[in-house]
């Protein structure tokens, strides 16, 4: 099953009807594609980024989006697993 992943799902400085799926104890501040893709290549999740897309929620920002292959767990989880990987990449800088 493909899960499409867009950074606005775990980005703390948008809100929840701008699409953030997260709280924000768990968001991260402006997470990048990089980023996202990073985490799942620790979690060892196959993943395929597509820079060209756009969020429809926000048309007009190119904010790239992730295609992840993900059968064993539910989105919400996997966004949680991505936010805190990222934050911790971020801790180690």
């Amino acid at each position: 099953m493909k899960t499409i992943i867009w950074p606005v799902y775990i980005n703390s400085e948008h809100s929840r009807g701008e699409g953030r799926k997260l709280s924000l104890e768990e968001s991260v501040s402006e997470p990048k594609i990089r980023e996202i893709s990073q985490a799942l290549r620790k979690l060892k999740i196959q993943h395929v980024v597509d820079h060209s897309k756009s969020y429809p929620g926000s048309w007009w920002e190119n904010s790239g989006r992730v295609v992840v292959e993900n059968d064993d767990k539910t989105k919400l989880e996997l966004l949680r697993n991505i936010a805190t990987q990222i934050r911790i990449s971020r801790s180690r800088t």
